[in-house]
């Protein structure tokens, strides 16, 4: 499956200075969460039936990386060690939706028929998702590579 897909995963390659550097159709374009910790928060959402989808809120986990000062700062204030970011629950829906397999288009047709005009216009929406996700070195933006 890997095989066709050339990886888009550096940001400056994906947004510069705010600005989105890929124009036009992103249909072919396939979000891919990164090996990170998170975990599965409240009770089950609004959510399609799709084998894997909770509907629950994500929380990423995040570990603390601290320089010897931060270090006997955080021991001596008992600072944890993980921080947890939690996201909406759109994000969160987004967020299961990234598995890999499905594509920018097939993702936003999910996102419309789950939550309407709530996250019109879903494409946009859907970008600026993307480009946190991007930013916070969670997920990436894989494209399907042209048959030659």
């Amino acid at each position: 499956m890997w095989s066709n897909i050339d990886a888009i995963a550096l940001i400056p390659d994906i947004y510069n200075r705010g600005d989105v550097m890929i124009e036009g159709d992103w249909s072919n374009f396939i979000p891919v969460r990164l090996p990170v910790n998170w975990e599965y928060r409240g009770e089950a959402g609004i959510h399609p039936e799709i084998e894997g989808i909770t509907g629950k809120n994500v929380v990423f986990l995040i570990e603390k990386t601290f320089t010897r000062f931060e270090r006997f700062l955080a021991k001596l204030l008992r600072a944890p060690k993980v921080v947890k970011r939690s996201m909406h629950h759109t994000q969160s829906m987004l967020w299961e939706l990234m598995d890999g397999e499905r594509n920018f288009e097939e993702i936003c047709e999910i996102m419309t028929s789950l939550y309407h005009e709530d996250i019109a216009p879903v494409e946009d929406r859907i970008k600026a998702y993307l480009e946190v996700f991007v930013r916070l070195n969670v997920a990436t933006v894989l494209k399907i590579r042209e048959e030659e």
